[in-house]
């Protein structure tokens, strides 16, 4: 045979390999050959079984979390499993979109002992929020309400709105878990002189709030009675409060709730020029259309309440 030239097709493998030893390689290299590529292509098919299934669960639905309470989307890429999404579909509910109103309850401290009107117990918030969940209402985020009010969005016809004014810590460490329990969401009024968690919410309270579906939104820096204060103070008091919690938890700074429920025509005028949509007094009676959308009532809740007349001003507010 000449040099360069390819051996004959029809040459047998004995030349090829003079003993058994190559013969074995060869058919060992084969058959790892023909695993490794069983295995890729395994590993590639369950990998997209995999992901379909992952896909059909992102709106999947805790059993225990279903009944009076709306529905409430998750995307396991980027929320934690109990984090709570704004964006919500009201399933099971009877929608209204008249203009019946909405009861806005307001609280404050929560821990034990509750030694003022304005300090109610854990025991007794969840007695009450329990009431309320039993009772069939759902408790809606201020979006939902402004957009029940401003562009008469569907509602459930037992709606509720739960908030707490001040921002204390309290009510990370005693009211949140109740709200998480019942799964509720809430909305809570921030003082942002001292986010420190001293006193004051801290800022890592408040960022993981909001992060679950918590509203946070302005009570102002220092909660001054606002209608003592000249225009130019009033609105650094509210821009400044706005800026700060919207730094905090990444999302816009919607509403207000004016101190001591202290307010007057500059306070208005202040909030809507800081950038405010919804401003709540502390008079009583029910969020509607026929009240100016920067002064909307709300219902206060004292720790002296005990559940029966809980119930009787939950029954007999109105607009």
């Amino acid at each position: 045979m000449l040099k360069g030239t390819l051996p004959p097709r029809n040459i047998s493998y004995k030349r090829l390999f003079k003993n058994k030893t190559s013969l074995s390689i060869l058919v060992f290299s084969l058959l790892f050959v023909m695993f490794s590529i069983y295995l890729i292509t395994h590993n590639i098919s369950y990998k997209n079984s995999i992901a379909s299934n992952h896909g059909s669960d992102n709106t999947s639905i805790d059993e225990n979390h279903v009944g009076s309470e709306n529905i409430l989307k998750k995307d396991p890429s980027n929320v934690d499993k109990s984090t709570l999404q704004n964006e919500r579909s009201f399933n099971n509910s009877n929608l209204i979109t008249d203009n019946r109103g909405v009861p806005v309850l307001y609280y404050h401290s929560v821990r034990e002992p509750a030694e003022n009107e304005v300090t109610i117990t854990p025991e007794n918030l969840r007695i009450q929020l329990e009431y309320i969940k039993n009772q069939g209402y759902t408790t809606l985020t201020l979006d939902e309400l402004k957009n029940y009010l401003l562009n008469n969005s569907p509602i459930p016809e037992k709606s509720i709105v739960i908030t707490f004014d001040d921002g204390y810590m309290d009510n990370y460490y005693n009211a949140f878990p109740i709200l998480k329990n019942l799964n509720m969401v809430a909305t809570i009024f921030c003082i942002t002189s001292d986010l420190d968690g001293s006193y004051y919410l801290s800022k890592e309270a408040i960022k993981e709030m909001s992060d679950y579906g918590i509203d946070i939104e302005s009570h102002t820096v220092s909660h001054p009675k606002l209608n003592q204060l000249p225009y130019d103070k009033q609105l650094n008091e509210l821009k400044e409060s706005k800026e700060t919690l919207e730094s905090i938890t990444g999302k816009k700074v919607e509403a207000v709730a004016y101190p001591f429920g202290d307010f007057n025509d500059d306070s208005v005028i202040a909030a809507k020029n800081s950038g405010y949509t919804l401003a709540f007094t502390t008079k009583r009676g029910l969020s509607d259309r026929d009240d100016n959308i920067l002064k909307l009532d709300r219902i206060y809740i004292s720790s002296k309440y005990d559940i029966n007349t809980f119930k009787e001003v939950l029954a007999q507010t109105k607009k």
